[in-house]
């Protein structure tokens, strides 16, 4: 009795480490990125696509289908916007001095979101004074990149 013992003892760790690792906390199923068209209240249509036109209160964004146990997911938007002309750009006197340039503006946006059916959706809009050019926004689920999407405001 005390050798099975003994050889449980000696297995059990063997064992634990053969076993698979968890499933991750939400799989990517697919990712679209394009325009929204809320100008008929009762529905909202996605026209997917890379290109997004230079309209103030144009509205576009990202529709990401899950699959999870969650209720809720940790979602991460890093959205690079592109580099204003040179007399656009604010001078720096500190960052002159040290010999640094601002060549990329980005923003964050952390929140949690509910799958609805499934899907999660992200939007923006495009606002005043903001310039045309290509942009790079990734989207980032419970900690795993789940979409990156190069498109151009034009």
């Amino acid at each position: 009795m005390r050798n099975i013992l003994a050889l449980l003892f000696l297995l059990l760790p063997s064992l634990a480490s053969a076993a698979p690792p968890p499933a991750p906390a939400v799989e990517i199923v697919s990712a679209e990125f394009g325009t929204f068209d809320a100008s008929n209240p009762k529905q909202m249509i996605f026209d997917p696509g890379t290109r997004v036109p230079h309209r103030e209160g144009q509205r576009y964004g990202w529709i990401i289908e899950v699959k999870t146990r969650n209720r809720t997911l940790s979602v991460r938007e890093e959205y690079v916007m592109p580099t204003p002309g040179k007399a656009d750009q604010p001078i720096d006197p500190l960052a002159e001095s040290l010999g640094l340039k601002n060549e990329r503006r980005s923003q964050v946006s952390q929140r949690q979101l509910v799958p609805d059916e499934g899907r999660i959706y992200g939007e923006w809009a495009i606002g005043p004074n903001e310039p045309a050019g290509r942009r790079q926004l990734q989207v980032i689920i419970e900690g795993q990149v789940a979409a990156s999407f190069d498109f151009e405001v034009k």
